[in-house]
């Protein structure tokens, strides 16, 4: 063993202090005992480790250890779990005599040699201090995410393919049921309508087997499901929207999230049995992390599915082709819509130019609203707004943002004549 403070050797010695061996440095010939030696506080390096539930503190004073990189090495810090908070590094010159000792201890005695040349060598010392805090939201979210491919383990769901009827001209049909805001937890007296997990379940099911029955009288070949678009109601164990604005919500935010993915998965077998689906992850304003990761969570799922696909891309901005039919997909919250009929041409300039029908699919006004933007005398693009499904909160309610009809929708495009039909299924 060394000393912590001039790094000589330690010389056991013959009395016993408070029923601990006692040790002796031959250099500085300070005194030490097995208890100053042990432990977190004091260690035989020369440094301090304290470590709290969220917060690690390590100083230290040494000849070897010189930058935040060796402390990390050093005491095996894991920087996935762990985030540097400060670090300082100072230095200062000790001294230490310059000889060379061989010591032996043999039941108790010390023998040996000792080389002293009688000059005092310099050393730099190196006094480093480095402060961590533990990475709690990363931490639980990666416990979030082990989790979830635990589960999809322990489910192992084995797709087989299927086969789908084959018609001529088959039809793309788009269901679309922006702003769900699950999660959101409102009461009735407060706010007109009470709201909550349970309710938002039941209604966003209903909604969608109404809109499925409309496959049965066409010859739907392909159907595209849009999802996000505020799917969740906030982005954060906080409770809050990605930008920070507080909402009122169901406080298990594990749960919420949990819920929701299993309600997206059984939306999306439920679109499989009938024709083969294509999922579009559209970020909302309330949701922009939270709908990334239940997009990562829905490839994972379906990753062996050949009936659906996921479209996760971390663009803000979709484009979706089918025949002569080219769709966009955004939230809405961000662009100018007048600004809309412009960039499609920009974005996808190929897909563009194979098409002849053109629209943009927008929400986050909580209404249904569709105008015609012109490109040019011959081109256009058909912007909409899109209903929601969800019932106000208490500051929407405070606002005077009532009234609006809450409904989905659905879309039905012939490949070569563009829109053929349109419908819409309330709560």
């Amino acid at each position: 063993m060394n000393c912590p403070y001039c790094k000589s050797e330690l010389v056991q010695k013959r009395g016993i202090k408070n029923n601990h061996q006692s040790y002796q440095c031959q250099d500085c010939k300070k005194y030490f005992t097995e208890e100053n030696l042990k432990g977190t506080d004091v260690d035989i390096n020369g440094s301090t480790f304290t470590q709290k539930e969220n917060s690690i503190h390590i100083v230290c004073d040494t000849e070897r250890i010189m930058s935040q990189n060796d402390i990390i090495k050093q005491f095996n810090i894991d920087l996935n779990q762990w985030a540097i908070k400060s670090y300082s590094v100072h230095t200062s010159e000790g001294y230490r005599k310059d000889k060379k000792v061989d010591w032996h201890i043999h039941n108790g005695n010390v023998d040996g040699d000792v080389e002293d040349s009688g000059r005092l060598l310099v050393v730099t010392m190196y006094h480093v201090s480095l402060e961590l805090t533990k990475k709690v939201e990363e931490t639980h979210a990666r416990l979030e995410i082990q989790d979830i491919v635990n589960e999809a383990k322990s489910y192992s769901p084995k797709y087989s393919k299927i086969n789908y009827p084959k018609f001529k001209n088959g039809m793309l049909y788009e269901i679309s049921m922006p702003d769900a805001h699950f999660g959101r937890l409102t009461w009735g007296k407060e706010s007109g309508e009470d709201f909550d997990l349970k309710i938002a379940e039941n209604m966003i099911n209903k909604v969608l087997d109404e809109l499925l029955l409309y496959t049965k009288e066409f010859p739907v070949s392909k159907i595209l499901f849009p999802i996000g678009n505020d799917y969740y109601n906030a982005d954060n164990k906080m409770g809050t929207t990605t930008a920070g604005t507080p909402q009122q919500n169901d406080s298990r935010w594990q749960k919420t999230f949990k819920l929701g993915r299993q309600l997206a998965v059984n939306m999306l077998e439920k679109c499989s049995q009938i024709a083969p689906t294509d999922c579009l992850i559209i970020k909302g304003n309330h949701d922009e992390q939270t709908s990334f990761y239940l997009g990562d969570s829905l490839e994972s799922w379906f990753h062996n599915n050949p009936n659906v696909k996921i479209d996760n891309s971390p663009k803000g901005r979709k484009y979706y082709s089918f025949g002569n039919v080219l769709l966009g997909f955004t939230h809405g919250y961000w662009e100018n819509l007048s600004k809309l009929s412009g960039l499609m041409p920009l974005e996808v300039p190929e897909l563009w130019g194979k098409s002849t029908y053109r629209e943009f699919h927008t929400a986050d006004k909580h209404h249904r609203k569709d105008f015609n933007m012109v490109v040019d005398e011959f081109q256009g693009v058909t912007v909409r707004i899109l209903p929601s499904l969800t019932s106000a909160d208490a500051w929407t309610f405070d606002k005077g943002f009532v009234g609006n009809v809450r409904a989905a929708q659905s879309f039905l495009y012939d490949p070569e004549i563009g829109l053929k039909g349109q419908f819409t299924a309330q709560p």
